[in-house]
C-alpha cells in the first residue's frame, strides 16, 4: 500500500485525537490550545493589528482543532482540511454541537490547498507536516496560500525528547504489529509494562496512566513519523522559502536560561549567533518532544527593529496569553504555563506588583514606566532601569509587546 495511503487509512480507522464528548472546556478559554491566536494576538502579528474578521486556515484539522478555533475566534472565517473522512465527520458533529457557523471543511491533502482558491491570514498546521511525503513541498504550499501580511503557526515532532519513542516504534516493528486493533491494543499493553528507567518516560510524564488506543496507534504505529532538531527546523523552513519569526515559547531556546549562564560555559555560547543558540538549548534541556514556531511568507521587521532601544517605549504591552504569578512570601514568581521546561522569573513583591498592575494591554511602556515609577523621574537610569525590566519579562515569554495602531 502507497505510504500516503497507509496514513490516510490509519486515521480513517483511528481517527486522532479521541474524539471529544464535549468541546466546552477546551473553548472556554481556560483550555484554549497553546499559543493560540486568540491567546497571544500580539506575538502573531507585533507589527500590525489583527484582521477583524481574519481568514484561517487549519491544515491537518484531525477530529477538533478547526472547531476549537472556529469557536475561540467567533469573528473568524476558519476552514479545516484532511485527508480522512472520519476525522472530519468528527469536526462536523463538534461544529454542529456548538451551533458554529463561521467553519468550512474539506476532504483535502495539504499539497493540494489551492484547490480551495482561497487565502489565508493565518495558517495552524499542528501536528502534520512530519507526517507528508515531503514536508518542504507541503510547507510551501501552505506558503503560497498565506497573504504576504499573514503567519503560519507550525508544530513538528522534537528528536531528542522523542527518543525513547522511537525506540517503542522500532520494538513493534520488530515485533511485527500492524495497524489493527489488535496489535493496537498489544502496543497499549507495551506501555504498562516498561521498566521505570525506559527514556519513553520522559515523554508519558505528559500523557495519563492509560493511554487512549488512538493515542497509541499515532505514537507508536504510524507508517510515516519525520522528527526535527531545531537545525532542522531551519533546513526545513528555508527549503520551503519561508521566514522564520520566532520560537514558541523563546525562552526555552535561549541558553541564557539554563544554568549553563551560570557556569564557565557562557562564554561558549556568548557568541553563538540564533540558530546556534537554540541548538545549544535544545541539547541542554534534552527533553523538548515538539517545536512550535512562526514563519511568515514575508521577511517581517525583527524584534530588535520593532522595540529595539528606545522605541520599546512607545511599544502597547501585555501579560503574556499563559502568564502564571505565584506569592511566595514578600516574593512574586512569575513564570509560562506553557513552557516545556522551568523557566521563572522571581523579584521582590513590593518592586514588580506595581509594574504588572500598571499593564492593561491598553497602555504603551512609557505610560506603565510612568504609572510605576510613580511619575517620569529626573534620573534617565530609573527609566533605563525599567526598561530592562521589561525586556527582561518579555525575553522570558511573561509580556508581549504589539506596534501601535
Amino acid at each position: 500500500m502507497d505510504r500516503d495511503e497507509s496514513v490516510r487509512q490509519l486515521y480513517e480507522q483511528f481517527p486522532y485525537p479521541k474524539p471529544l464528548s464535549t468541546l466546552d472546556k477546551l473553548v472556554s478559554g481556560e483550555h484554549v490550545a497553546a499559543w493560540s491566536l486568540r491567546s497571544c494576538p500580539a506575538i502573531h502579528f507585533p507589527d500590525r493589528p489583527v484582521p477583524e474578521t481574519p481568514d484561517v486556515l487549519v491544515a491537518g484539522c484531525g477530529t477538533n482543532m478547526a472547531p476549537i478555533v472556529a469557536a475561540t475566534l467567533p469573528h473568524a472565517r476558519v476552514v479545516g482540511i484532511d485527508v480522512s473522512e472520519a476525522s472530519l465527520a468528527i469536526s462536523a458533529a463538534h461544529a454542529e454541537e456548538q451551533g458554529l457557523t463561521n467553519i468550512d471543511l474539506h476532504q483535502l491533502p495539504i499539497e493540494q490547498v489551492e484547490e480551495l482558491g482561497r487565502e489565508f491570514d493565518y495558517i495552524h498546521c499542528h501536528g502534520v507536516l512530519h507526517h507528508l511525503r515531503d514536508p518542504v513541498v507541503g510547507l510551501r504550499k501552505l506558503g503560497d496560500v498565506c497573504r504576504a501580511d499573514g503567519v503560519l503557526s507550525l508544530m513538528v515532532y522534537a528528536r531528542y525528547g522523542r527518543a525513547g519513542l522511537y525506540m517503542l516504534q522500532e520494538l513493534c516493528s520488530r515485533l511485527g504489529l500492524e495497524v489493527n486493533e489488535r496489535d493496537g491494543r498489544r502496543a497499549q499493553a507495551l506501555l504498562q509494562i516498561l521498566p521505570p528507567g525506559h527514556p519513553f518516560r520522559i515523554l508519558a510524564a505528559n500523557l495519563p496512566a492509560d493511554v487512549d488506543l488512538e493515542e497509541v496507534m499515532d505514537m507508536l504505529l504510524h507508517p510515516r513519523d519525520v522528527s526535527y532538531s531545531t537545525d532542522d527546523v531551519r533546513g526545513l523552513v528555508e527549503a520551503a522559502d519561508m521566514h522564520f519569526l520566532r520560537w514558541l515559547p523563546a525562552a526555552q531556546y535561549d541558553p541564557d536560561y539554563t544554568t549553563m549562564a551560570q557556569s564557565d560555559l557562557q562564554d561558549g555560547f556568548a557568541a553563538m549567533d540564533f540558530w546556534q543558540r537554540s541548538a545549544a538549548a535544545e541539547l541542554f534541556w534534552g527533553t523538548f518532544i515538539k517545536h512550535e514556531f512562526l514563519v511568515t511568507p514575508v521577511a517581517r521587521p525583527s524584534h530588535e527593529e520593532l522595540f529595539g532601544e528606545e522605541r520599546i517605549l512607545e511599544a502597547i504591552v501585555s501579560l503574556a496569553g499563559h502568564f502564571v504569578v505565584e506569592h511566595e512570601g514578600d516574593s512574586l514568581k512569575l513564570s509560562n504555563h506553557f513552557h516545556l521546561v522551568p523557566i521563572e522569573v522571581t523579584a521582590v513583591r513590593s518592586e514588580l506588583l506595581p509594574l504588572l498592575k500598571a499593564i492593561d494591554g491598553k497602555r504603551n511602556v512609557a505610560e506603565v514606566l510612568e504609572i510605576f515609577l510613580g511619575g517620569i523621574p529626573d534620573e534617565p537610569r530609573l527609566v533605563h532601569d525599567g526598561m530592562a525590566l521589561v525586556r527582561t519579562l518579555v525575553a522570558a515569554d511573561l509580556l508581549d509587546l504589539r506596534r501601535p495602531r
